[in-house]
């Protein structure tokens, strides 16, 4: 698989000239433009002094990243918010060393670094920067194996000694064409690559020509690069021709150029990443390279247009059917290994439905018939509309077809094939279909169901044609097909697996598939290889059952994640050639599935916050992702509170498949739902500290570390605790300012009215004087009202007699009822009592008390009695005594003695008063009473 970045995605220039890696994962490419930064999310573009272009680029251990360009070479370097700055190094150099051109490359030797261009070498050890002054031209330098070359164009090649450069003895020939890369190869040895095509391998001090099986491709490409890749393949990127992979051996694993996987012929630059993913810089964009993947696609730009159908190999040809014809290439055993694209077998433009080999031939199901292909031709054997299936010989020379409204059956005479039989009695359009024995096969309609067809020894007549649906132990008649996986036939409905079991002459649920594919699951397509694994398709996922050595299977479909968004949802096909090659039919052609190459799925990988810009009156960049980012110690004022993550993992292996999953503590409860998106906002953030968290999961449903940033927002100004001091002091203020007012208006006001109070009782004493001058008589009447007063004092006493006497009364009468229930016991004792009794009868109508009582209370309180017994004629003689002796003050107890009741007594009464007399609960009846006239 490969990935296309064209110059509208990376906002750079066409031409990428280096590649390079840090330890985080991020690429870094040397374009025209600049410096170009790819986190596997998003492209960011650094620009150089003077905008010059940028040739090199090399990232040290300390993940400085130093570039070489036109007459400028230096470093970029994060600053304190991790935003790259570019830092000159060619500013450094002595005036006269200064005319550099173009650095092409920069290699690490030792503790040094060295910047090349066909101008000379500079070193910088770190701290200086000094031009290497030889005794001949130096070209480009090389840093291969722990050792250092570099390339004269007058003396060939030259190797460092530890002071100086010497020219390697044997190497003049060399100085016939630019030597373009040196790599390690075996047995201590180096394969030396010139622009012209030539490898040489170099052992000590002996030059021998490296034989290659693609020594005349590359004689005609130009070598512009080659790198050894981490599976011992070399990588060589060629001026006209693309980028050949050849083994340690010489044989050509893997071609690609224009229209092949590349965008561009010319190759400038390459590296392998640490996923093993081949970047490969073009003259017009940039290209990644799944090495690692077992996949590739197979499309219109290797010259096969159409959705794929159907593949199988034949006579050293690999044939691949599409919507647009059936298409071949010489087969190879890495269909990717061939520089030649596929072209159409003549006579085959329309609709493929199958090619199949049957007795050493080979049949092509045809929209427009059916076809006998040889080579790079097909001759059409029967002409009528639609033939979607072959099956094996019926008899001497007879092969049966599926076709739009039944079967056939052909026979060959004279070389080629006629229609020997037609059955018009059965003719729904048979499709798929398998045989059970010799003469039964099944046939499954998508929309009617299933078919039993037996017919005669010789298949000159169908003998029995029997029908299986819902009733026969499918879920419903829809979606019916059959599948041969070699031992048996299986069954796929709507829903589930099935197998046809004879003796029931009934469908049976298939549990040994079932339940690795599941019940539920609606299965496309099945079909097994010589191992006995079993490849399918359902509507829940895509992969392969691998048979086990005990008989068992073990499911695998986490990397055909990634290709499930390809694939054709029209006639689903897989297509199994051999071990190394499976054909999934696609939507653009096919995806090419090598089971032989173990795909890296378990490679941890990182999370980083990429970018966090703050959003106040206009965005402003907090963080600029390229340093570590610091923790706690991120303190954020309230009007920046609104804040931007943008968040990226550099994982390769399916960039399309991640997702990302973010929780900002104390803000939110619980992760958020995975999602492609790769920025999160947050506006309006509260005071407090909040720690922001992000975590990607690859298409193996891997979950990155996460990456995590902590930062507390300060309160706004008028929530601070500055403001609340502020509040508390001018609380203060206010108060103590309000109360010196109103004490200075107190003391004004009190003074005011001393002087007023005084001058009131000069007035007075004045007016007394006058009065008391002026009538003598209104003392007279002063003094016979103080007499009055005494009157009145007597009559109260009097009452308060009159009331005694009351008491005695009453007391009287108890003791004569209590006298009159005692028993008689003798005669003198009944006397005795009776005499007692008649002397308190005497006594008390003797003494008319409360008679004399209301008078003169009445005279003390003007007619009380009399007024309220008038004003209230309801009530009852103890009720308004009651009101007197609430009138005279009396407290309960003492009301309870003169009632002769007790003390709760007197509060029920008084509860019925108040009710008779009509108050209200908030109106004291004590109060009432003395205020009553």
């Amino acid at each position: 698989m490969t990935k296309t970045f064209q110059t509208n995605d990376y906002e750079g220039g066409i031409q990428n000239w280096d590649i390079a890696q840090d330890k985080k994962g991020y690429i870094y490419v040397a374009n025209n433009f600049g410096l170009l930064e790819y986190d596997g999310n998003n492209w960011k573009k650094y620009l150089i002094e003077n905008n010059t272009r940028v040739r090199s680029v090399f990232v040290d251990s300390d993940n400085r990243i130093y570039i070489g360009g036109q007459n400028q070479f230096g470093y970029f370097e994060s600053d304190e918010k991790g935003v790259l700055v570019f830092h000159s190094l060619y500013d450094q150099m002595q005036p006269k060393d200064q005319n550099m051109e173009d650095v092409w490359k920069i290699v690490k030797y030792q503790d040094k670094l060295l910047f090349s261009s066909y101008q000379g070498l500079v070193t910088y050890d770190g701290k200086k920067v000094s031009k290497i002054d030889g005794a001949f031209d130096y070209d480009l330098v090389f840093e291969v194996a722990n050792r250092l070359f570099v390339y004269s164009p007058t003396t060939g090649m030259a190797s460092w000694t530890g002071e100086t450069f010497s020219p390697v003895i044997g190497s003049d020939f060399l100085t016939n064409q630019p030597v373009t890369a040196i790599i390690p190869y075996q047995n201590n040895s180096l394969l030396i690559f010139q622009k012209n095509g030539k490898i040489f391998q170099y052992k000590q001090d002996v030059f021998t020509e490296w034989e290659s099986g693609i020594s005349d491709f590359l004689a005609k490409a130009q070598v512009n690069t080659a790198i050894v890749l981490d599976n011992h393949n070399i990588a060589i990127g060629t001026q006209n021709n693309g980028l050949a992979i050849v083994s340690p051996e010489g044989k050509v694993v893997q071609y690609l150029t224009k229209g092949k996987g590349l965008n561009n012929r010319t190759v400038l630059s390459l590296h392998e990443d640490s996923f093993k993913n081949l970047w490969v810089g073009l003259h017009d964009g940039i290209t990644m390279v799944e090495l690692s993947s077992p996949f590739s696609l197979i499309g219109e730009q290797s010259g096969l247009p159409g959705t794929g159908y159907c593949a199988t190999t034949f006579n050293n040809k690999l044939y691949l059917g599409t919507n647009n014809g059936l298409f071949y290439q010489e087969a190879n055993s890495n269909p990717l290994a061939s520089g030649s694209s596929y072209k159409l077998v003549r006579n085959t433009s329309g609709q493929v439905y199958n090619i199949q080999q049957i007795n050493e031939e080979l049949f092509l199901a045809h929209h427009n018939g059916a076809f006998l292909v040889t080579g790079d031709n097909a001759t059409r054997f029967y002409n009528e509309t639609g033939t979607w299936k072959f099956a094996h010989s019926v008899g001497k020379n007879r092969i049966l077809a599926g076709a739009y409204d039944g079967f056939r059956i052909f026979e060959k005479k004279e070389g080629t094939y006629f229609l020997y039989r037609n059955f018009d009695s059965f003719k729904e359009s048979s499709r798929v279909f398998e045989f059970t024995n010799d003469s039964t096969l099944f046939m499954t309609h998508g929309y009617k169901g299933a078919y039993k067809i037996t017919f005669n020894q010789d298949f000159t007549r169908l003998n029995d044609v029997r029908f299986y649906g819902q009733n026969d132990g499918f879920p419903s008649h829809l979606l019916i097909n059959v599948f041969d996986l070699g031992s048996q036939l299986v069954f796929a409905a709507e829903r589930g697996i099935y197998i046809y079991d004879d003796l029931q002459d009934r469908f049976l649920n298939y549990q040994n598939l079932e339940k690795h594919l599941s019940a539920e699951s609606h299965v496309t397509e099945l079909t097994s290889d010589l191992k006995g694994n079993i490849f399918f398709r359902s509507d829940q996922a895509l992969g392969y059952l691998e048979k086990t050595p005990f008989g068992e299977y073990e499911k695998n479909t986490a990397i055909f994640k990634r290709i499930s968004k390809y694939l054709s949802d029209d006639f689903e096909n897989i297509s199994i050639i051999d071990h190394q090659n499976v054909f999934f039919g696609a939507k653009e052609g096919f995806i090419h599935y090598n089971p032989s190459i173990e795909y890296p799925d378990n490679q941890p990988f990182e999370t980083y916050i990429r970018e966090i810009t703050v959003i106040a009156d206009q965005e402003e960049l907090l963080y600029g992702g390229s340093n570590d980012i610091g923790q706690g110690n991120i303190f954020l004022p309230a009007f920046f509170s609104s804040l931007k993550f943008r968040f990226a993992s550099p994982y390769f292996h399916g960039q399309d498949e991640l997702v990302f999953q973010y929780l900002l503590e104390n803000f939110e409860k619980d992760w958020s739902e995975w999602s492609a998106l790769t920025e999160k906002e947050y506006t309006n953030l509260y005071e407090g500290e909040y720690t922001f968290r992000v975590r990607a999961r690859n298409t193996f449903n891997q979950i990155s570390q996460e990456a995590s940033f902590s930062f507390k927002v300060y309160p706004p100004w008028y929530r601070s605790k500055l403001a609340y001091f502020l509040y508390a002091g001018a609380v203060v203020l206010i108060f103590g300012t309000s109360m010196f007012l109103l004490d200075t208006k107190h003391r004004k006001k009190r003074k005011q009215l001393t002087i007023e109070q005084q001058r009131e009782l000069m007035r007075k004493e004045n007016e007394i004087e006058e009065v008391s001058k002026k009538s003598k008589e209104e003392i007279t009447r002063l003094k016979n009202e103080k007499l009055r007063a005494e009157v009145d004092h007597k009559n109260r006493e009097l009452a308060t007699n009159t009331m005694h006497l009351i008491n005695k009364n009453e007391f009287m009468i108890s003791i004569k009822k209590s006298l009159q229930m005692m028993p008689k016991e003798s005669a003198d004792s009944k006397n005795t009592l009776k005499k007692i009794i008649r002397d308190i009868d005497r006594n008390l109508s003797e003494d008319d008390g409360w008679h004399q009582f209301t008078k003169h209370f009445d005279q003390i309180h003007g007619s009380f009695l009399k007024n309220i017994k008038a004003e209230h004629p309801m009530l009852t003689p103890q009720e308004v005594k009651l009101c007197a002796y609430l009138k005279m003050n009396m407290s309960s107890k003492e009301i309870a003695n003169l009632l002769n009741i007790s003390v709760r007594g007197v509060e029920i009464s008084r509860y019925r008063l108040r009710k008779k007399l009509g108050l209200s609960r908030e109106t004291n009846l004590v109060n009432y009473m003395l205020e009553y006239s």
